[in-house]
C-alpha cells in the first residue's frame, strides 16, 4: 500500500523526525506522472519535477492506484475549478491556498485548460506552502522550466536564499503547518516578499486546499489551522471563501491496520487518523473550526460511481485490465474528499443571488 501524500521534499530520509512524511511525496509523484503518461488525465507537468533516474526509468504504477489518482484528481480539480469560475458567481477576483504542496502541479494544470478554453484567469494569487526542504527543490525546477515559468505572471523572483518563489500569479513559501503564528505572519505580512507584497490579502475570497496532509498532524495542530483559516476569511467583514480537503478516514479496521504497519516500516505515523473515524467526522471537523456554509463529503468510491461522469468512468476502464475490483473498492472506501464553504450563501443570508458556493454534484 502506498502511503498519501503529504509536506514532502526531493531528500533522502534522514534523522530529522519529519523526513520520513517528507519522503512520501516522490510516491505521489510518481503515481501522477505514471497515470497521466496512461492518459488517464492530462498533466504535462508532474514529468518535470522528476529526477533523471526517474524519468529514465518511470515507475509504472499498477491500475488500483492509478485509477484512484484519477478519481481523486477528478474531484480536487472539479471543486477548484467552480471555486475559480467567475461564471459561478462574481468577477471579484480570488486566491488559493495548498499547503502541504509538495510537487502538485494543480496550477500549472488549470492554467492551461484555462488559456486552453479562452477563459480569464480569475486567480490573483495562487500560495503554496511546504517544508523548506520542499520548497527549495520546487522553487529551483519552477524557476529553470520554461513551460513552468512562463505561467507565472511574469517577473519571477527567488526570495529567502533559495527557499521561496514569488511572482505576480504565483507563490511558494517554506512554512510549518504547526507554527500557526509564523505561518499566519508569512502569508499575510507585505515584508514576505520585498517585490510582490504580501501573498494573501484577507479582502479577496480565499480557498483552503488541504491534500492527504491534515492526517499527519496532531488533531489540536488540524483544528488550529482550519480555525485560524475559518477566522481569517469566514468571519463576518470577511471576504469569504471555501476549504477543500483530501484525507483518509475510517481506519479502525483491519484495513487501517495494515496501512500503519506498512507505514510504520518508512517510521511514518498518522497522528490525525483517529481524530476521522467516518465520512461525517470530515465535516464536523469543518464546523468546528467555524464553517458556516455548505459542506459535504464523498468518498473517493462514491466519487466514482456517483459524481464522475459515466463515459469518463468507462474510458478510465478501457486503459488498463484491473483485476483486483475489490481491493480497489476497499481503498476508495477510505479516502475521502471534504469540502465546506466558509459562509451561508448570500441568497440564504436574505441579501439575493450571489456565488453559490463548491459541492460536488452527483450525476443525474
Amino acid at each position: 500500500m502506498l502511503p498519501p501524500r503529504a509536506p514532502a521534499a526531493h531528500a533522502e530520509q534522514g534523522a530529522h523526525p519529519d523526513a520520513a512524511v517528507r519522503s512520501t511525496d516522490s510516491d505521489a509523484l510518481v503515481s501522477r506522472a505514471s497515470a497521466a503518461a496512461l492518459g488517464y488525465f492530462a498533466d504535462p507537468f508532474s514529468s518535470l519535477f522528476l529526477s533523471p533516474q526517474q524519468r529514465r526509468t518511470l515507475d509504472r504504477r499498477p491500475p488500483l492506484i492509478h485509477i484512484g489518482t484519477h478519481a481523486r484528481t477528478w474531484a480536487v480539480d472539479s471543486l477548484v475549478a467552480r471555486f475559480l469560475d467567475p461564471n459561478v458567481g462574481p468577477h471579484h477576483p480570488v486566491q488559493v491556498l495548498s499547503l502541504g504542496a509538495g510537487t502538485d502541479t494543480r496550477f500549472w494544470r488549470l492554467r492551461k485548460q484555462w488559456a486552453d478554453a479562452g477563459k480569464d484567469w480569475n486567480c490573483a494569487r495562487w500560495v503554496e506552502v511546504d517544508f523548506p526542504e520542499a520548497t527549495t527543490a520546487k522553487a529551483r525546477t519552477v524557476s529553470t522550466k520554461p513551460d513552468l515559468r512562463s505561467a507565472l505572471g511574469g517577473d519571477v523572483k527567488i526570495e529567502q536564499g533559495g527557499l521561496a518563489l514569488s511572482s505576480p500569479l504565483y507563490t511558494l513559501l517554506p512554512g510549518d503547518l504547526r507554527s500557526l503564528s509564523a505561518l499566519s505572519e508569512s502569508l499575510l505580512s507585505p515584508s514576505t516578499s520585498p517585490t510582490f507584497g504580501a501573498p494573501l490579502s484577507p479582502s479577496l475570497p480565499t480557498l483552503l486546499l488541504v491534500e492527504c496532509v491534515l492526517v499527519y498532524l496532531e488533531p489540536a495542530a488540524t483544528d488550529a489551522l482550519l480555525s485560524w483559516f475559518a477566522l481569517t476569511w469566514g468571519a463576518d467583514g470577511g471576504a469569504g471563501g471555501a476549504i477543500v480537503e483530501y484525507d483518509p478516514f475510517g481506519l479502525e479496521d483491519q484495513f487501517g491496520a495494515v496501512m500503519r504497519r506498512n507505514l510504520a516500516v518508512r517510521s511514518i505515523s498518522l497522528p490525525g487518523a483517529a481524530s476521522t473515524p467516518s465520512l461525517a467526522s470530515l465535516t464536523e471537523r469543518l464546523r468546528r473550526a467555524g464553517v458556516r456554509g455548505e459542506t459535504g463529503a464523498l468518498s473517493v468510491r462514491q466519487i466514482r460511481d456517483r459524481c464522475i461522469d459515466a463515459d469518463e468512468v468507462e474510458r478510465v476502464a478501457r486503459i488498463e485490465q484491473l483485476d483486483e475490483v475489490e481491493e480497489l473498492n476497499l481503498v476508495l472506501e477510505h479516502y475521502a474528499v471534504a469540502w465546506g464553504n466558509l459562509r451561508a450563501s448570500s441568497e440564504e443570508e436574505g441579501q439575493g443571488e450571489d456565488k453559490e458556493g463548491i459541492r460536488l454534484e452527483e450525476r443525474r
